[in-house]
């Protein structure tokens, strides 16, 4: 048997045995010198384009082009391959540098930074009476979780990562549900169609299932696809520079909600700001106060054995100083991180992170928080 009969037979077992995502997956990263999924993947895959309809420029504060990183700042940021950081503080941007080819206009894939996004619309879609409660069923919105144990299912649980089905979540594995739903082509039956595993409501369990479900709801409860929400509710809302891109399973296919949004470190700071100014954009109230409110406080679940202090609706929930912050995290180190008692809102984008805390946070978001505080606190010079 040839070589090219082999590959072949690799590729017909690999569809047999219900991985076909994985050809895909060898033939854009180990095929092209990758070991995972990387923030410029976007023209891999299928996308939609969201455009930028009524750009709102940020403001540029005073001190804007007088900051500046000192030699064991940009090091830090270096050594961990960012290519973005961006910082806005008082409602303007005050500092921002790129890295390795990037600069103000280039898009990065968010990975699970997009995960705060859908709960953004999932608080708008309650606004608009699209959505009664977070208590509602999920089989209220779709038929295949109105029986058995997906019955059980509401929306507070997919919002706050305590659905108790059994997703494997892991951003290495290429036979995990990550791996599938990222190089696979029917992401919506694969989130949909996910074992249940344990009583939903008890117990914090990341899974990127729990925000792809979420995405389903919105779809049908609008009848809308998710890039026409995000571009009427969010993109031109919030009046974002440049335009977005939201990848997809195939081309006729799902959108990959868990993940795949990509944008510029700029466009993704207004999420923070939005947060930052309690649900609100330049006066306008975007968010209801309330669902702002509960979505950064922690979820009342369990978390390995104790209650849940790190998340609320796809927000991450720290303590900085005693004081609460917020942040949105992706896979390979994305952070839009909102310091409210500084009126500070930062962007980091980048291709790698460290492993995570005791307290279940990657230890270089801290070095970020901190280099960020440092530029907002910095005469310029």
């Amino acid at each position: 048997m040839g070589r090219a009969d082999r590959i072949g037979g690799l590729i017909a077992l690999a569809y047999l045995t219900g991985n076909g995502h994985i050809p895909r997956g060898v033939r854009y990263t180990y095929l092209i010198g990758r070991t995972a999924p990387e923030i410029d993947d976007r023209d891999f895959f299928p996308y939609a384009t969201i455009p930028a309809q009524d750009p709102q420029p940020w403001p540029q504060g005073a001190r804007y082009g007088k900051l500046s990183l000192n030699p064991a700042q940009e090091q830090e940021l270096r050594d961990l391959y960012s290519v973005g950081f961006a910082v806005f503080q008082h409602d303007s941007l005050i500092f921002e540098q790129y890295w390795n080819g990037w600069d103000a206009d280039s898009v990065s894939n968010s990975f699970s930074v997009a995960k705060s996004y859908i709960s953004v619309l999932t608080g708008i879609a309650m606004q608009e009476g699209r959505i009664n409660n977070v208590f509602q069923p999920v089989g209220d919105f779709l038929p295949e979780y109105k029986e058995g144990c997906y019955a059980k299912i509401n929306l507070y649980n997919l919002l706050t990562m305590s659905t108790g089905l059994d997703w494997s979540e892991s951003g290495a594995s290429p036979f995990s549900d990550n791996a599938k739903g990222y190089y696979g082509t029917n992401v919506r039956e694969l989130s949909l169609t996910q074992p249940c595993r344990d009583e939903p409501g008890k117990e914090f369990d990341y899974i990127s299932g729990s925000t792809q479900i979420m995405s389903e709801v919105l779809e049908a409860a609008y009848g809308k696809p998710l890039d026409e929400l995000v571009r009427e509710k969010i993109w031109g809302p919030l009046g974002c520079e440049h335009d977005a891109y939201w990848g997809k399973d195939s081309k006729d296919g799902d959108f990959k909600a868990f993940c795949c949004l990509y944008a510029t470190a700029r466009d993704f700071g207004r999420i923070g700001q939005l947060y930052l100014d309690s649900g609100m954009w330049k006066g306008k109230r975007i968010l209801p106060k309330e669902y702002w409110e509960a979505s950064i406080t922690p979820a009342v679940v369990q978390d390995k054995g104790k209650p849940n202090k790190r998340y609320g609706y796809f927000w991450w929930l720290a303590d900085l100083d005693g004081n609460p912050i917020h942040y949105c995290r992706g896979f390979h180190g994305e952070y839009v991180v909102v310091i409210p008692h500084e009126d500070l809102v930062f962007v980091r984008t980048g291709m790698k992170r460290e492993e995570v805390n005791d307290e279940g946070h990657p230890k270089d978001v801290f070095q970020w928080i901190a280099i960020a505080r440092a530029l907002a606190q910095q005469a310029p010079v």
